[in-house]
C-alpha cells in the first residue's frame, strides 16, 4: 500500500547522481568517467527534467515508484516529446539509481510495456543528417571560395580564399575519417601524419566509443592531406588543435557551408554529415562492412553502418532483378 511517505518530494538533484556515502563517491566518479562527455551531459538534463517533474507533482524521485516513471513517460509523451527522447529519458533514470546502488523501477514490466507503447504510437521514420559524400564535397570545392555576405558588406577575394580553404579542409576531414564532432574539435596537429603517396593518418585520441582512451588511427585521402596542409600555420606546434572550435561551432559551420554551396536539405547537414558521408562512400565503392566499421570507429555488428547505407546495399538486388 502507498502510504504519504512513498511519495515525500525529494530535492532536485545537481547532477545525475544522486547523493552518494563518501565511501561510494570515488566509485561513482569512476563509473561517470565511462560515460563520454555528450552523453553525460544528456543523461544530466534528462535526470533533472524528471526530478523537476517529481518536484511539482510531488513524487519521489529516488527511489522512484514504477508508477512514477510510468506517469513521467506519459507526461513527457502529452507534452510533445519524441520517442527518441522518452528513450534518453528512461536510460537516465534507470543509470541513476543503478549508480545509487537501487533497483530501476524502469525493469519493471509495466515501465516496459508503457514505453514500447509509446514507441509504437510515436515512432516516425528518422530524418537522417545530410550526407558529405563525393558529390556533395565536389560541389563545396566548387563554392567554397565565392565571396559571402559578411557583416554588412562582403568578403574580400582574400577573405574567401582563407575561409573557403578552411571550410574545404573541414568537410573533407569529417567526410574522409568519419569524424564525430568532438573528435574534430579535439583534432591536434601532431595526429596528423603525411604518407609517402600523399595519404594521411589521423589519430583519434578518444571517441565515444573508446572510453579507455586506446586510441585510434584512420586514414584519408591525398586530396583531404593537401586540403588540411593548406590550412597548417607555418611553425605550429603539435599539440595545437587542427579546427580551433568547439563541437557546436562546427555543427553550424558544416551547416552553414552546405548552404553556401547550394546543396539541397541543408538544413539537415550538421557535425554528424561527415560520418554518413563516409560509411555511405565507402559502401558504393563495395566496402565490406566491417571495413566501414572500422573506420568510422563503430562497434562490429552494432547496425549503424547498415542505418546508413541501406540506399546503398539496397541496390544490391538489382543484379538479381
Amino acid at each position: 500500500m502507498t502510504t504519504a511517505a512513498d511519495h515525500q518530494i525529494v530535492p532536485r538533484q545537481s547532477s545525475p547522481l544522486p547523493e552518494l556515502r563518501a565511501a561510494d563517491r570515488g566509485v561513482a566518479e569512476s563509473l561517470e568517467s565511462v560515460l563520454a562527455d555528450n552523453t553525460r551531459r544528456t543523461y544530466t538534463t534528462q535526470w533533472r527534467s524528471f526530478t523537476g517533474w517529481c518536484d511539482e507533482v510531488g513524487l519521489r524521485s529516488l527511489p522512484a515508484e514504477p508508477l512514477t516513471v510510468a506517469r513521467y513517460l506519459a507526461a513527457r509523451a502529452g507534452s510533445g516529446a519524441s520517442i527518441a527522447t522518452i528513450r534518453l529519458a528512461t536510460s537516465a533514470i534507470s543509470k541513476a539509481h543503478e549508480w545509487a546502488k537501487l533497483e530501476s523501477p524502469c525493469r519493471d514490466p509495466g515501465v516496459r510495456a508503457s514505453l514500447k507503447g509509446w514507441g509504437r504510437r510515436l515512432a516516425k521514420p528518422q530524418r537522417q543528417s545530410g550526407a558529405l559524400t563525393a558529390d556533395v564535397l565536389a560541389v563545396i570545392r566548387l563554392t567554397a571560395v565565392q565571396p559571402r555576405k559578411r557583416g554588412r558588406g562582403f568578403e574580400t577575394p582574400e577573405q574567401a580564399a582563407e575561409r573557403g580553404k578552411f571550410d574545404v579542409a573541414l568537410v573533407a576531414a569529417l567526410s574522409d575519417a568519419g569524424l564525430r564532432r568532438s573528435e574534430a574539435a579535439a583534432l591536434i596537429w601532431g595526429g596528423v601524419q603525411r604518407w609517402d603517396d600523399g595519404s594521411g593518418r589521423i589519430t583519434v585520441i578518444r571517441s565515444k566509443t573508446d572510453a579507455e582512451a586506446q586510441g585510434a588511427v584512420v586514414a584519408i585521402t591525398p586530396a583531404a592531406m593537401e586540403a588540411l596542409a593548406a590550412i597548417r600555420p607555418a611553425g605550429v606546434g603539435g599539440g595545437e588543435k587542427v579546427f580551433r572550435l568547439s563541437e557546436s561551432q562546427i555543427a553550424r559551420r558544416v551547416k552553414a557551408i552546405a548552404q553556401a554551396a547550394g546543396l539541397e536539405d541543408w538544413e539537415y547537414f550538421s557535425g554528424h554529415s561527415g560520418r554518413v558521408g563516409m560509411a555511405r562512400r565507402m559502401a558504393q565503392n563495395g566496402a565490406p562492412t566491417h571495413e566501414i566499421e572500422r573506420q568510422g570507429r563503430w562497434k562490429q555488428g552494432g547496425g549503424m553502418v547498415g542505418r546508413y547505407t541501406r540506399g546503398e546495399t539496397a541496390g544490391s538486388a538489382l543484379r538479381y532483378l
